[in-house]
């Protein structure tokens, strides 16, 4: 995939990171630089973008061609350069160490720790992931990408032109079939879903519902269809919630629409918004019964540096002190509520070295990208046995 728009963050980006394709994105031009039918080698772990004359073509299958081409690549003349590559490069070892694992036989087994009292759980958007979970001792889906997920589910259409057309029949039934793929796939562990974040017209997330809840009414009717057809583990996350309020019209939209839930159906926010660094505790009198921080945004607002940017991606940073600090009040508040805390934003697998300091603080989970679970869960591991290591031998010492 290439892209003229985006950074490490972007949607774009995170999708190509599941599918385990290579991408690279900012590339200003490429559209105009890159004609339909033209042959390109597109390294992702450089950040670059060659473009190959057409009796090169790169034959996927013979591996030698592949090698043979990518030698020649430097006499050609290089379409673009990522702006962000040395962010991109950071990644590569993880990515050429897990990706290729995902992409063997179904019979492959991982090489896994022991048992963890913080949870691993994955983001995930494509049913085409699926596949891939089947063999990972992970502890659920902590993170459903909606929106993704519905490019699948509804051909590609925006699901506002669903609303306008009033298939609402039809948009059930297409979400909650999906859906049901990743329930069935984890079940009894549990999926959170995120309902939709369009971000259109500077609306975004549990906002833009106020001003169409019908939309929002749908997605509640997938989730009950999906549960009352035996999948009990499926729960909702409200993405970029801003004030209490959003919450309780959210809440409230809930108990009209889906009025015999089951008491396990549980009711999270994401905490991305720094508003909810303050008002932690009103949202759970609320009925907040969970969190789940989304690093990336919580780090683009908090530092003032748009995500999706690659002119300022040097400045994005989710190990910046602002962004641990907020990290930590937010664990340490949801432990002092009573409610579970995840992480699910791409900190934990761009920066592996956060883990500890979030398991150290209490966090109830992580969740990361499939090509990142392996890693993350070493290092959960790492983190809980150093915990383990330091108390012993204050207790020795003591």
């Amino acid at each position: 995939m290439i892209a003229e728009q985006g950074g490490l963050t972007c949607h774009g980006a995170i999708l190509a990171r599941e599918l385990g394709i290579p991408a690279v994105v900012g590339v200003a031009g490429a559209t105009r630089a890159i004609a339909s039918g033209d042959s390109v080698l597109v390294d992702g772990d450089s950040g670059e973008v060659f473009a190959l004359a057409q009796h090169d073509a790169i034959e996927t299958g013979d591996s030698g061609r592949l090698r043979d081409t990518a030698k020649k690549a430097d006499t050609y003349s290089t379409a673009a350069k990522m702006s962000i590559a040395k962010h991109q490069s950071s990644t590569s070892d993880r990515s050429s160490n897990s990706a290729p694992k995902s992409r063997q036989s179904e019979s492959t087994q991982y090489v896994w720790g022991p048992p963890t009292a913080t949870q691993l759980l994955v983001n995930v958007s494509q049913t085409s992931s699926i596949d891939r979970l089947k063999n990972l001792p992970i502890d659920g889906i902590g993170l459903l990408r909606s929106e993704l997920m519905a490019l699948e589910a509804l051909d590609c259409q925006n699901p506002k032109v669903w609303l306008q057309d009033g298939r609402q029949s039809e948009f059930v039934d297409r979400m909650a079939d999906c859906l049901s793929l990743f329930a069935a796939a984890v079940s009894p562990r549990p999926i959170f879903y995120r309902s939709l974040d369009l971000r259109e017209s500077g609306a975004h997330g549990s906002f833009s519902y106020t001003f169409e809840p019908e939309l929002f009414d749908w997605e509640l009717c997938v989730l009950q269809k999906v549960c009352e057809s035996g999948h009990t583990n499926v729960n909702l996350i409200l993405p970029f919630v801003r004030s209490v309020e959003e919450f309780i019209y959210c809440r409230q939209r809930l108990e009209t629409v889906w009025k015999n839930r089951s008491t396990e159906f549980q009711m999270w926010i994401m905490a991305e918004v720094p508003s909810v660094l303050f008002l932690l505790p009103d949202y759970v009198k609320a009925g907040v019964q969970g969190i789940s921080i989304g690093t990336n945004d919580l780090t683009q607002l908090l530092l003032g540096v748009h995500r999706n940017s690659d002119q300022v991606a040097g400045a994005f940073n989710g190990r910046d002190q602002a962004v641990m600090r907020a990290i930590e009040q937010l664990i340490k508040q949801a432990r002092a509520a009573g409610i579970p805390c995840s992480i699910c934003g791409d900190a934990p697998a761009l920066y592996p070295e956060t883990v500890e300091s979030f398991v150290r603080w209490g966090i109830s989970s992580i969740s990361v990208n499939v090509d990142a679970a392996e890693q993350t869960s070493r290092a959960i591991v790492r983190a809980e046995q150093r915990l383990l290591l330091e108390a012993a031998r204050s207790i020795i010492n003591n």
